[in-house]
């Protein structure tokens, strides 16, 4: 005879289920799911097919169960869920159907997920379509998908964007030459995944800005004694290596020819 013969309550909805099938008991843990399901609300005697049943649905809803908490900690794509579901099971049939069930409920929306981080991107984050085109693929989503949302993000906002983050570049003093300054804020940018021709463009719209927090020929000035110490300035091989330390630095040389 084959039965359900104990139905113990655990933490967290969690139920130990002992079974007797053919003289060999058995307990294993359910979710509430499970039981309801399953028609196991009291101990009864239940065939090998409910049996099956049962043993089959435990462990999908226990994942379920595990997998909600994901989800509903943040919002994740479809490519998320799939992975982090991968490194309890391998069956790629219950994956499947787990994935399909968080669809129909709307915990699963890869749409919803690509439009809600690129408004998100566009209201609070000083960064660029390309960053965040980047982070969308790494997430899984669809290339259609990002486009159809990176629509929103036009090139005045980039222009917007590019234009906050050299204020905040030159909120302080820049120590640094001009040109020294120019490619640390270019390379930010573009780091942070803008443009190129618009970065290029925005630096030149706001040159003096950039100029004004160098103060490069107070500093020009500086480094120009420090190198000059112990060099004869007439002597022509020598006055050459100092521009071209000068140069390195990265101070212009129009600028290093009017203190020369």
């Amino acid at each position: 005879m084959n039965e359900v013969t104990d139905i113990k309550k655990l933490r967290n909805h969690h139920y130990l289920v002992t079974f007797k099938m053919e003289n060999k008991v058995e307990s294993f843990v359910v979710v509430e799911d499970t039981l309801i399901k399953c028609n196991l609300l009291s101990p009864r005697q239940i065939t090998k097919a409910e049996y099956k049943m049962i043993t089959k649905n435990k462990d999908v809803d226990l994942l379920y169960e595990k997998i909600i908490k994901f989800v509903d900690y943040q919002m994740r794509t479809i490519s998320e869920v799939k992975k982090r579901l991968s490194k309890t099971t391998a069956d790629e049939k219950i994956i499947n159907q787990i994935v399909m069930k968080l669809k129909k409920q709307g915990f699963l929306d890869d749409l919803r997920f690509a439009n809600e981080y690129v408004t998100q991107k566009l209201e609070f984050d000083l960064i660029g379509p390309r960053a965040i085109k980047q982070k969308l693929i790494d997430k899984g989503i669809h290339y259609d998908m990002i486009d159809s949302e990176l629509i929103r993000f036009t090139d005045e906002i980039q222009y917007n964007k590019i234009y906050d983050l050299i204020q905040k570049e030159t909120k302080h003093p820049i120590k640094k030459p001009y040109l020294k300054a120019v490619q640390s804020i270019k390379s930010k940018c573009v780091t942070k995944g803008f443009s190129l021709n618009i970065v290029d463009s925005s630096i030149q719209s706001y040159r003096d800005v950039i100029e004004a927090a160098c103060d490069e020929k107070d500093l020009l000035q500086k480094e120009f004694d420090r190198l000059k110490k112990g060099i004869d300035l007439k002597d022509y091989a020598e006055r050459d290596k100092v521009i071209k330390k000068l140069m390195q630095k990265g101070f212009a040389y129009s600028n290093i020819k009017k203190l020369l």
